[in-house]
């Protein structure tokens, strides 16, 4: 802060691992968390002590999102299969692929399914509307011709 005034304090924010520190008490007790919201196993926490702390506690918000709208990784999945396939069940290749997803890139797949359903809504709703307009832009001119 350069440009601030002559006499008053400095104030910097918190840093990632400051924010984990006064959140969680530390990084092995913010993995432990995000290990008990995904059902993970040790492998896991393994490579989860190994990532910054920033990508932690965003990680740690996402899958908290998932678990408190959701329920688990098994019912955002079922979510986004009947967002993308809402006449029938996709194929088992499909719910596997998903199945390998992180928790925090099926949240960002299910934002993208939804949005995509509600554009292609849209889409049908003015195609409607422009198909009802040449319609009686059509009896206007049969009617003219009579």
């Amino acid at each position: 802060m350069a440009n601030s005034k002559k006499g008053t304090k400095q104030v910097n924010p918190p840093t990632p691992k400051q924010r984990v520190e006064s959140a969680f008490g530390g990084k092995k007790a913010l993995v432990n968390d995000l290990i008990g919201l995904m059902g993970g196993d040790s492998s896991l926490r393994t490579k989860l002590m190994q990532v910054s702390n920033a990508r932690l506690v965003k990680h740690h918000h996402a899958t908290k999102r998932m678990v408190e709208n959701f329920g688990s990784k098994s019912g955002l999945i079922e979510a986004i299969t009947a967002l993308r396939f809402p006449k029938g069940s996709p194929d088992e290749g499909y719910s596997a692929k998903l199945e390998s997803y992180s928790p925090w890139r099926l949240m960002d797949l299910h934002r993208q399914t939804k949005d995509w359903e509600v554009s292609q809504a849209k889409a049908a709703k003015v195609a409607a509307r422009e198909s009802k307009i040449k319609a009686k832009r059509r009896a206007k001119i049969r009617s003219h011709r009579s």
